[in-house]
């Protein structure tokens, strides 16, 4: 089934997802917005939201919608996504109870992908387990961090992934993390992969130290970093071709605190946008970053590439990889 056109389409394609959703125990959810769901505030209506709770569940609603031909995409904490003012018709599969428990096993640590990053920094580090601690302060899950290779402070989580659960006919599968290729802000999972939970691998070490070097980098982080505002993080990748960051880029052409409707470049760290007012719109936040970018490439000759991911109404919906167009 393609995107509905008119009222008999979304008539079944709405009954099509009722039934799935009784049949798999899922909640589902009509009338929500991306402006309750993200962490910059902006974003349209979503047709449909669907909750599961287990990494099972969650592979069986992906396989379902695939058979059916209905899009969706996945969403965490919305800490990273900018999605537009928009319609949104497909389905958000919505990741924040898919927590389930923290498993350890001897430097083994088995998470799932709804679990609050900052939590598991926080949960390894009482344990004496080292090698995520400079993560604690980013927002987000621990899929959207697998998703894009979060990092900070010379750690990355692809460095110590063991193992990826990852939905695939229906079913959870375990593919070894040697398998993906991770890069600077990016991992090699194919377009349409659900992301169920991991294995870390950590490293035993003394848990005040580790926890000495989280309270250092939040120190760090509170002096260079605006915090209490509507951000979704650093919203461009560093470029590889220089060696000055793109906050300071940002900074030295003066556009700190420059303003585009309800989206300001942030006055603390230039590489963040903010949105302000209750009827923010993720319009503002688009045009002030494409402003961004258009000055960069025309003053420095850099092509700055978006670190937030970008929600269009009219984009790509993802699918089962494995149920045939």
């Amino acid at each position: 089934m393609s995107e509905p056109t008119n009222e008999s389409q979304i008539e079944q394609r709405d009954a099509a997802i009722g039934k799935l959703a009784a049949r798999l125990g899922v909640r589902a959810e009509r009338g929500r917005r991306f402006a309750e769901l993200t962490s910059l505030r902006v974003g349209g209506s979503i047709d449909w939201v669907i909750s599961p709770e287990t990494e099972a569940q969650a592979a069986g609603v992906v396989h379902a919608l695939g058979e059916a031909g209905i899009g969706w995409r996945a969403l965490g904490s919305g800490s990273n996504v900018l999605a537009d003012d928009c319609e949104h018709h497909y389905v958000v599969l919505s990741l924040k109870d898919l927590k389930g428990e923290v498993h350890f096993d001897g430097q083994l640590v088995q998470v799932s992908a709804g679990y609050s990053l900052p939590r598991l920094c926080v949960d390894v580090a009482r344990q004496g387990l080292s090698g995520i601690e400079g993560l604690g302060g980013i927002p987000g899950t621990v899929g959207g961090a697998l998703w894009m290779n979060a990092g900070a402070y010379e750690h990355e989580i692809g460095k110590v992934t063991e193992t990826v659960r990852v939905a695939r006919g229906g079913q959870v599968v375990e593919i070894r993390g040697s398998t993906v290729q991770w890069n600077y802000r990016h991992a090699s999972f194919a377009e349409g992969e659900l992301l169920l939970g991991a294995v870390l691998r950590l490293q035993p070490d003394d848990p005040e130290k580790i926890l000495a070097r989280m309270e250092e980098a939040k120190s760090r982080r509170m002096a260079t970093q605006p915090h209490g505002g509507r951000s979704a993080g650093c919203f461009f990748k560093n470029p590889p071709e220089s060696s000055v960051g793109t906050g300071k880029i940002i900074d030295e052409m003066g556009m700190k605190g420059a303003r585009r409707g309800t989206a300001v470049v942030s006055p603390v760290h230039a590489n963040f946008i903010v949105t302000e007012g209750e009827n923010a719109r993720a319009e503002d936040a688009l045009a002030l970053a494409e402003e961004i970018r258009e000055r960069v490439k025309r003053e420095q000759g850099i092509e700055l590439e978006y670190e937030v991911e970008l929600w269009r109404s009219n984009g790509p919906p993802k699918r089962d990889p494995d149920v045939p167009e």
